[in-house]
């Protein structure tokens, strides 16, 4: 099967995180592996082609139609600046396609609802398209503590009609599916991220060099309201009182508040004396990452809302047990109690008491609970969740045919 992806980000040597850019150099590379030849249409500040492994990698300059001198002398010129870009990149992204297309057919095109990147590729009737919702927008703004304007409703607008007008659409999580029926009236299929398969040589250089004194929980990802950071602010001072030996790592990119202000430092000046228990460093490459997470107690993501994330897989993959929250997507990948804890959402003491549950447990619990865990990734597994996915594609250019809208 010859499989086309178009998306906003990829994991590059110059960008190493993005929750999106991640899921899509696994799964890509585990069709490469499964004999699909894959392609990855991403936007970029460059044209460039090139292989990762055994995927082609295809970068396309994103567009720049206004420099700031423009966008100043035409007024309102702003409000719709975000919606054209990203229609104008979708279509830089379909003629590239294409271009490509004419040369080789492809069977499928898999587009990530973010960005609407496959947007002018949508009813082309030659080729499917597939679409894999990233979030419900509007919740996940709300999330964010930012307001919907007049160009957040064209850019919403555009994402879903890459939803309503895919051949096909799925979500990775119950929770996102939930949200687009219900306001949308649009019902996705749930098809679950598969954990991570490369093979992946830990480089323990920069943890050793920066290896805590005691035990330390982690916090990996994007710094930002949506994921809960800001609420950690509040639940960490007291288990640091409680726990003389415990401190906390954050990793990632530091998006901040709504207020402009960044996150680490609001939540090193929160926790006051104890400070000192807190290190921040920016994203690192897994090589460099996964170091972290084998030697943390327990990771911590306690997202208000969250979409299935890769940063579970990833914590779980090492048997490490999650502090999560309700009403997130969370609640589908943690047992609470069996394979980590659950707070209830948006709330800093629940937070609080669920890491204190973990902390306070004696060795031969975590010991129990991390071989769940790991029985728990034994099980996905078996679920064969690429496989599922090649099924969905299958079936959808399968009724793309009996459709008579497939033709070469």
């Amino acid at each position: 099967m010859r499989i086309a992806f178009t998306t906003p980000e990829y994991v590059t040597s110059r960008r190493c995180e993005g929750g999106l850019a991640n899921y899509l150099k696994k799964t890509a590379h585990s069709l490469a592996e499964r004999g699909c030849d894959v392609w990855v249409f991403v936007l970029s500040d460059q044209n460039n082609l090139w292989s990762d492994g055994k995927v082609t990698i295809c970068e396309v300059a994103s567009s720049n139609i206004f420099n700031m001198s423009i966008s100043k002398k035409i007024p309102y010129i702003n409000l719709i600046y975000q919606a054209l870009s990203q229609k104008l990149n979708s279509r830089k992204l379909a003629e590239k396609f294409w271009a490509v297309h004419c040369q080789k057919p492809f069977d499928i095109i898999h587009a990530s609802s973010y960005k609407a990147t496959g947007y002018s590729l949508l009813k082309n009737c030659r080729v499917p398209v597939v679409c894999r919702v990233s979030s419900y927008t509007p919740i996940v703004r709300s999330a964010y503590g930012y307001r919907r304007g007049l160009a957040e409703y064209l850019s919403d607008w555009l994402e879903l009609r890459q939803v309503a007008d895919a051949d096909a659409v799925f979500a990775p999580s119950s929770l996102t599916a939930r949200y687009f029926e219900l306001v949308e009236g649009i019902k996705l299929n749930v098809i679950r991220t598969q954990p991570e398969s490369l093979q992946i040589d830990m480089d323990n250089s920069f943890f050793e060099a920066h290896r805590p004194s005691g035990r330390f929980l982690l916090y990996f990802g994007t710094l930002s309201r949506i994921k809960g950071a800001d609420l950690l602010a509040e639940a960490l001072p007291s288990i640091f009182a409680k726990y003389s030996d415990v401190s906390c790592i954050f990793i990632g990119r530091d998006d901040g508040l709504p207020s402009g202000e960044k996150l680490f430092p609001f939540i090193k000046t929160r926790c006051g004396e104890f400070s000192s228990r807190l290190s921040y460093f920016s994203p690192l490459d897994k090589s460099k990452l996964f170091p972290f997470i084998f030697h943390s107690e327990a990771v911590l993501i306690p997202s208000r809302v969250d979409n299935c994330p890769n940063a579970c897989l990833e914590a779980q993959m090492f048997g490490k047990p999650v502090i999560g929250t309700y009403e997130s997507s969370l609640d589908e990948m943690v047992v609470d109690g069996e394979t980590g804890f659950l707070a209830r959402n948006d709330d800093p003491v629940s937070i609080q008491n669920a890491i204190d549950r973990y902390l306070c447990l004696a060795e031969d619990a975590k010991m129990t609970m991390r071989q769940k865990i790991l029985d728990h990734l034994g099980s996905i597994d078996n679920e064969d969740r690429i496989g599922k996915l090649l099924v969905f594609y299958k079936d959808t250019m399968d009724r793309f045919v009996t459709h008579g809208r497939y033709t070469q």
